[in-house]
């Protein structure tokens, strides 16, 4: 026997096709003892509010109704959908969401619980919403799995372009908000391989692209392995950084563990070659106070180091042999005496040839090699 739609029909037959389509009655005799009532709603109208009573379920007829909390919207519940549905399960329940009109116009059924349990066969419409539900829930999972692996992916491509550090410090600042800004005292490295721009215009941009790579990598492996940060890559140079504790035997293990990545990157880029020519590496480290945060325009900002420590890192590096006032041959690895304070004595040891040079907008620059 096929259920009986006059009543529904004659509200229109727009309402009829709703109640069929959307499951709620489902193999039901008498669908019109629910004495489902048309409403109309204008866009941005509540059907309910958080903390409702939960006293009725809705059909969408036309248009499309919002599920939200806190004013984000969570689902969009379309024509010929069940909303509201999940809250009618139990006594005394409440909304948890707001379900809110969608569209410039509205059109819902609405089917009280109280005509749902005096209905002869209630129970065949509460396994019918358990269906609805069960469809529904099938469908956020799958949601679920696909924002899963967005968020993975996403966390992905983030982790490409900024670094661990600056990742913590924004979160801390919270969702739509620039990282504040902060006094860090930090190792900085300001690194640049040496004679390489010469050959870019005279090599094949597939090849040098190659060669960027793998000088890059050879960088910022060590980097990453003892703990510190990729801030930035400028040109073929690179600048990093490593935030100090305030105990002093966490102030060495981090100046080590910087030095010990200085020197396993220089090795890494001397076994690049192009041809025959094996490619050298500066490194400038320098210990000091920075100040770390969001810098750039309202529209267009990036997390890095600013101060004249962080210009004193990168005039270590930039010193070329003919800018000697003091000292031998500059060894690739340059550290300020700052920094050397900081090792052990071994290190120090090893990095005890002193030297001074002329430096751009700071004068006569201090240093060690090894």
């Amino acid at each position: 026997m096929k259920p009986k739609i006059e009543k529904l029909n004659a509200l229109g037959s727009r309402y009829a096709d709703a109640m069929a389509m959307c499951g709620l009655a489902d193999d039901l005799l008498d669908p019109d003892l629910l004495d489902a009532r048309p409403f109309r709603f204008a866009e941005g109208e509540h059907l309910c509010s958080r903390g409702d009573p939960a006293t009725c379920l809705w059909i969408v007829v036309e248009g499309s109704v919002a599920i939200r909390e806190d004013g984000h919207t969570l689902f969009v519940r379309r024509r010929n959908e069940v909303v509201g549905e999940q809250h009618l399960v139990g006594n005394g329940y409440q909304r948890i969401y707001d379900l809110v009109a969608n569209e410039t116009s509205v059109e819902v059924l609405v089917v009280d619980k109280a005509k749902i349990e005096r209905h002869p066969e209630a129970g065949k419409i509460w396994r019918n919403i358990a269906k609805i539900i069960s469809i529904k829930l099938r469908g956020a999972s799958r949601r679920t799995a696909s924002l899963s692996q967005q968020l993975a992916d996403d966390t992905r491509i983030l982790h490409a372009y900024t670094n661990e550090y600056a990742l913590s410090r924004r979160m801390q600042a919270g969702a739509g908000q620039q990282t504040g800004y902060a006094v860090d005292r930090a190792v900085i490295w300001f690194s640049d391989v040496v004679n390489f721009s010469g050959y870019t215009t005279r090599t094949p941009p597939e090849r040098i692209a190659d060669i960027v790579q793998r000088f890059f990598n050879a960088q910022t492996q060590p980097i990453q392995q003892h703990g510190g940060h990729i801030d930035k890559f400028i040109g073929d140079g690179l600048m990093a950084f490593w935030v100090l504790g305030s105990a002093t035997d966490s102030a060495r293990s981090i100046c080590t563990a910087a030095l010990r990545a200085a020197e396993e990157a220089v090795a890494a880029v001397a076994d690049i070659t192009i041809g025959k020519q094996a490619l050298g590496l500066r490194i400038g480290l320098h210990a000091g106070y920075v100040l770390s945060g969001d810098f750039g325009s309202a529209t267009r900002h990036q997390f890095t180091l600013i101060g004249p420590e962080v210009n004193k890192a990168a005039r270590l590096e930039q010193a070329h042999q003919e800018d000697v006032m003091e000292g031998g041959k500059i060894g690739p690895v340059r550290i300020s005496p700052e920094l050397r304070s900081e090792l052990g004595g071994i290190d120090q040891k090893r990095y005890g040839s002193k030297f001074a040079v002329r430096a751009k907008n700071i004068g006569t620059l201090e240093f060690f090699t090894g």
